[in-house]
Protein backbone atom coordinates (compact mmCIF):
# COMPACT_ATOMS: atom_id res chain seq x y z
CA UNK A 1 0.00 0.00 0.00
CA UNK A 2 1.58 3.23 -0.90
CA UNK A 3 1.25 6.11 1.46
CA UNK A 4 1.20 9.37 0.95
CA UNK A 5 3.29 12.31 2.84
CA UNK A 6 1.06 14.22 4.80
CA UNK A 7 2.57 17.26 3.51
CA UNK A 8 1.57 16.47 -0.33
CA UNK A 9 -2.28 15.87 0.77
CA UNK A 10 -1.92 19.27 2.65
CA UNK A 11 -0.34 21.03 -0.24
CA UNK A 12 -3.24 19.39 -2.85
CA UNK A 13 -5.92 20.63 -0.24
CA UNK A 14 -4.45 23.89 -0.45
CA UNK A 15 -4.23 24.05 -4.41
CA UNK A 16 -7.67 22.87 -4.53
CA UNK A 17 -9.21 25.24 -2.21
CA UNK A 18 -7.15 28.16 -3.91
CA UNK A 19 -9.04 27.20 -7.21
CA UNK A 20 -12.41 27.04 -5.44
CA UNK A 21 -12.14 30.47 -3.98
CA UNK A 22 -10.62 32.08 -7.39
CA UNK A 23 -13.67 30.85 -9.37
CA UNK A 24 -16.41 29.99 -7.00
CA UNK A 25 -17.91 33.76 -6.89
CA UNK A 26 -19.53 36.24 -9.86
CA UNK A 27 -17.27 39.09 -9.44
CA UNK A 28 -19.63 41.49 -11.34
CA UNK A 29 -17.78 44.60 -13.41
CA UNK A 30 -18.54 47.84 -12.53
CA UNK A 31 -21.93 49.62 -14.69
CA UNK A 32 -19.61 51.28 -17.31
CA UNK A 33 -22.58 53.95 -16.53
CA UNK A 34 -20.55 54.97 -13.38
CA UNK A 35 -17.15 54.32 -14.25
CA UNK A 36 -15.25 57.15 -15.43
CA UNK A 37 -11.51 58.37 -15.69
CA UNK A 38 -12.76 61.98 -15.15
CA UNK A 39 -15.15 61.04 -12.24
CA UNK A 40 -14.26 58.77 -8.84
CA UNK A 41 -17.19 56.81 -7.59
CA UNK A 42 -18.00 56.15 -3.84
CA UNK A 43 -21.66 55.06 -3.08
CA UNK A 44 -21.41 55.90 0.47
CA UNK A 45 -20.55 58.79 2.49
CA UNK A 46 -17.17 59.61 4.63
CA UNK A 47 -14.82 59.23 2.27
CA UNK A 48 -11.48 61.10 3.77
CA UNK A 49 -9.60 61.69 0.52
CA UNK A 50 -9.70 64.32 -2.75
CA UNK A 51 -8.78 64.02 -6.07
CA UNK A 52 -5.79 66.46 -6.56
CA UNK A 53 -4.98 66.21 -2.85
CA UNK A 54 -2.27 64.80 -1.46
CA UNK A 55 -2.95 61.19 -0.78
CA UNK A 56 -2.86 60.60 2.93
CA UNK A 57 0.74 58.87 3.75
CA UNK A 58 0.98 55.80 5.91
CA UNK A 59 3.67 52.75 6.82
CA UNK A 60 2.49 49.25 7.22
CA UNK A 61 4.10 46.11 7.44
CA UNK A 62 4.86 43.86 4.37
CA UNK A 63 4.43 39.91 4.91
CA UNK A 64 8.41 40.14 6.07
CA UNK A 65 7.43 42.41 8.65
CA UNK A 66 9.27 45.04 6.69
CA UNK A 67 7.72 48.69 7.41
CA UNK A 68 6.82 50.04 3.98
CA UNK A 69 5.57 53.50 3.35
CA UNK A 70 3.34 55.41 0.64
CA UNK A 71 5.98 57.99 0.68
CA UNK A 72 8.63 55.27 -0.94
CA UNK A 73 6.83 55.29 -4.29
CA UNK A 74 7.36 59.13 -3.89
CA UNK A 75 9.11 60.56 -7.24
CA UNK A 76 9.39 57.17 -7.94
CA UNK A 77 6.20 55.60 -9.45
CA UNK A 78 2.53 55.88 -9.07
CA UNK A 79 0.52 53.62 -7.41
CA UNK A 80 -2.75 51.85 -8.06
CA UNK A 81 -3.64 51.14 -4.19
CA UNK A 82 -6.06 48.49 -3.98
CA UNK A 83 -8.38 47.87 -0.61
CA UNK A 84 -9.63 44.18 -0.33
CA UNK A 85 -11.28 42.53 2.49
CA UNK A 86 -9.05 39.39 2.99
CA UNK A 87 -7.69 35.85 1.80
CA UNK A 88 -11.17 34.38 3.09
CA UNK A 89 -12.96 36.57 0.77
CA UNK A 90 -13.39 34.51 -2.81
CA UNK A 91 -14.54 38.15 -4.87
CA UNK A 92 -11.28 39.34 -3.10
CA UNK A 93 -9.20 36.63 -4.26
CA UNK A 94 -11.21 36.79 -7.70
CA UNK A 95 -10.02 40.48 -8.24
CA UNK A 96 -6.52 39.68 -7.36
CA UNK A 97 -6.58 37.01 -9.60
CA UNK A 98 -8.37 39.14 -12.68
CA UNK A 99 -5.72 41.91 -12.07
CA UNK A 100 -2.96 39.85 -12.82
CA UNK A 101 -4.21 40.47 -16.44
CA UNK A 102 -3.26 44.01 -16.00
CA UNK A 103 0.53 43.50 -14.75
CA UNK A 104 1.61 44.33 -18.28
CA UNK A 105 -0.36 47.57 -18.13
CA UNK A 106 0.88 48.21 -14.84
CA UNK A 107 4.58 47.84 -16.07
CA UNK A 108 3.88 49.86 -19.38
CA UNK A 109 2.93 52.95 -16.95
CA UNK A 110 5.68 51.81 -14.02
CA UNK A 111 2.43 51.41 -11.53
CA UNK A 112 3.49 49.97 -8.66
CA UNK A 113 0.02 47.77 -7.32
CA UNK A 114 -0.37 47.78 -3.48
CA UNK A 115 -2.82 45.73 -1.83
CA UNK A 116 -3.84 46.56 1.50
CA UNK A 117 -6.01 44.15 3.90
CA UNK A 118 -6.76 43.58 7.58
CA UNK A 119 -4.97 39.98 7.07
CA UNK A 120 -2.08 39.59 9.52
CA UNK A 121 1.34 39.24 8.03
CA UNK A 122 1.14 35.57 7.86
CA UNK A 123 -2.03 35.66 5.52
CA UNK A 124 -0.29 39.05 3.60
CA UNK A 125 2.73 36.74 3.08
CA UNK A 126 0.88 33.56 1.39
CA UNK A 127 -0.95 36.27 -0.88
CA UNK A 128 2.65 37.41 -1.91
CA UNK A 129 3.95 33.92 -2.36
CA UNK A 130 0.81 33.42 -4.32
CA UNK A 131 0.42 36.49 -6.48
CA UNK A 132 4.19 37.35 -6.96
CA UNK A 133 6.77 39.84 -6.56
CA UNK A 134 4.33 42.16 -8.68
CA UNK A 135 1.91 42.89 -6.38
CA UNK A 136 3.35 44.57 -3.00
CA UNK A 137 0.64 43.21 -0.15
CA UNK A 138 0.17 45.14 3.57
CA UNK A 139 -0.79 43.74 6.64
CA UNK A 140 -3.36 47.11 8.05
CA UNK A 141 -4.84 44.49 11.00
CA UNK A 142 -5.86 47.58 13.21
CA UNK A 143 -7.40 49.39 10.47
CA UNK A 144 -5.63 52.43 11.17
CA UNK A 145 -5.31 53.13 6.97
CA UNK A 146 -8.31 51.97 6.22
CA UNK A 147 -10.26 54.51 8.43
CA UNK A 148 -7.80 57.28 7.49
CA UNK A 149 -8.80 56.70 3.99
CA UNK A 150 -12.62 56.78 5.41
CA UNK A 151 -13.76 53.42 3.68
CA UNK A 152 -14.08 51.32 7.05
CA UNK A 153 -17.75 49.08 6.90
CA UNK A 154 -19.53 48.63 10.58
CA UNK A 155 -18.28 44.82 10.22
CA UNK A 156 -14.38 46.22 10.79
CA UNK A 157 -13.47 45.71 6.96
CA UNK A 158 -13.02 48.06 4.37
CA UNK A 159 -15.12 48.62 1.46
CA UNK A 160 -13.42 47.57 -1.39
CA UNK A 161 -11.68 50.49 -2.99
CA UNK A 162 -9.34 51.43 -5.45
CA UNK A 163 -7.32 54.33 -5.63
CA UNK A 164 -5.03 55.54 -8.55
CA UNK A 165 -1.85 57.85 -7.06
CA UNK A 166 0.83 59.54 -9.30
CA UNK A 167 4.40 59.67 -8.78
CA UNK A 168 4.17 63.12 -6.57
CA UNK A 169 1.59 61.99 -4.30
CA UNK A 170 -1.45 63.20 -5.86
CA UNK A 171 -4.78 61.07 -5.93
CA UNK A 172 -5.88 61.36 -9.62
CA UNK A 173 -8.82 58.83 -8.87
CA UNK A 174 -10.59 56.62 -6.91
CA UNK A 175 -13.89 53.74 -6.83
CA UNK A 176 -15.34 52.37 -3.43
CA UNK A 177 -18.55 50.73 -2.90
CA UNK A 178 -20.63 49.07 -0.13
CA UNK A 179 -21.50 45.91 -2.78
CA UNK A 180 -18.46 43.78 -1.82
CA UNK A 181 -19.46 41.83 -5.05
CA UNK A 182 -18.77 44.85 -7.86
CA UNK A 183 -15.16 45.39 -8.49
CA UNK A 184 -14.02 46.86 -11.55
CA UNK A 185 -12.76 44.48 -13.54
CA UNK A 186 -9.15 44.30 -15.24
CA UNK A 187 -10.26 45.51 -18.11
CA UNK A 188 -11.93 48.93 -16.62
CA UNK A 189 -8.67 49.42 -14.92
CA UNK A 190 -7.08 49.22 -18.10
CA UNK A 191 -9.10 52.10 -19.43
CA UNK A 192 -9.09 54.14 -17.02
CA UNK A 193 -5.35 54.14 -16.43
CA UNK A 194 -4.52 54.94 -20.12
CA UNK A 195 -6.78 57.59 -20.12
CA UNK A 196 -5.13 59.28 -16.73
CA UNK A 197 -1.53 58.17 -17.58
CA UNK A 198 -1.27 58.27 -21.63
CA UNK A 199 -0.23 61.73 -21.84
CA UNK A 200 1.78 62.01 -18.71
Amino acid sequence: MMIIPIKKILFSLFLINTALLATGCNLKPVDPATLSAKHSYADFDGVAVKVGAVAPDFTLMDGGNTPVSLKNYKNKSPVMLLFYRGDWCPYCVDQLADYQSLLPELKKYNIQLVAISPDNTASIENAQRKFGQSYQFLSDEGLKVTRQYGIGNEKNLPHPALFLIDEKGILLWYYASKDHETRPSAAQVEKIIQNLFKNR
